[in-house]
């Protein structure tokens, strides 16, 4: 039987106020665990990281890697399990609004079953009116365009089998597309609730401008089927989609020609066809000019 290492990896940025707290959480919750290692990723703070830890917390399972500059939380995961020697992986966010004691228990689901991932929801988030209702935008667009099962996409504790997150796509926003690109992929995949916290320090980076790269990677998905297919598939997906609604468009032009009346040359859903019809031949064109390995 294959003796499992942990890997957790905490993205952290502007978080010098909590990072002992978590620290000294995640080495009490996790005191029974034989092999793991705690993989902190700043991720281009104001200040750097490593100078706010004590002492007592700099132990030798602590390994602080810094970017030169923000390169996001999805980037930051992968350079983590880039650098991790687990088979297993965590992850946290570093705000302190996750308790540590939840990923604990969601490591020790996964070993004493035969998951390739255990995720969570939050069962009462402790977060302000504004938040909440960004949160449940994001979480609405995440699974529309995902037809995920899952609860909470935004939920950022997790415990993954390496092997699975090295197997999909991690950069830009996607940490959030993690559990249903998994799912895309046929992996096993256990949700449990998991309790939240209210933040102590600092301000949340979660505005309305985190919508809008969720909205666009949600199209990619839904066009690339999970990004488990290449660019010259999402660009004839959408050519197609294209083409199908100016037929739609064209057959009600034709509709309100015969039955009210409507000149087709003074109807505008004639127009929004006809654009709609040539923008579907210009993207199928473009497509020709992929190559057929090329990824999303």
């Amino acid at each position: 039987m294959e003796t499992n290492k942990l890997s957790i990896i905490i993205p952290v940025f502007n978080e010098e106020e909590v990072v002992n707290e978590i620290l000294n959480e995640i080495y009490d919750s996790f005191k029974d665990v034989e092999s793991y290692e705690i993989i902190l990723v700043d991720d281009g703070s104001k200040n750097d990281i490593s100078e706010f830890i004590d002492e007592s917390l700099n132990k030798d399972n602590l390994i602080i890697l810094r970017n030169d500059f923000n390169i996001g939380q999805t980037s930051s995961i992968k350079r983590g399990c880039e650098n991790s020697e687990g088979n297993v992986i965590g992850i946290i966010d570093g705000d302190g609004q996750n308790p540590p004691f939840e990923l604990k228990k969601l490591y020790d689901i996964y070993i004493e079953n035969d998951f390739d991932a255990v995720v969570s929801f939050r069962e009462i988030r402790k977060d302000n009116r504004y938040k909440k209702i960004l949160s449940k935008t994001g979480n609405f667009i995440l699974k529309f365009f995902t037809k995920s099962k899952f609860k909470d996409l935004g939920s950022s504790i997790k415990i993954i089998n390496k092997q699975a997150l090295e197997s999909i796509k991690l950069d830009g926003e996607l940490h959030r597309f993690i559990v249903p690109m998994l799912e895309k992929r046929n992996y096993k995949i256990s949700e449990y609730p998991t309790s939240h916290q209210f933040r102590k320090y600092g301000k949340s980076n979660y505005g309305l401008n985190r919508l809008v790269p969720v909205f666009v990677d949600g199209i990619l998905f839904y066009l690339s089927d999970g990004f488990t297919k290449t660019k010259r598939y999402a660009v004839g997906k959408l050519s197609l989609l294209l083409i199908i609604l100016s037929a739609l468009l064209n057959t009600l032009v034709i509709y309100q020609k015969v039955v009210n009346q409507i000149f087709v040359h003074r109807n505008p859903l004639f127009v929004l066809g006809m654009i709609s019809l040539m923008l579907g031949i210009f993207i199928f064109s473009l497509g020709l000019f992929f190559n057929e390995k090329d990824e999303i």
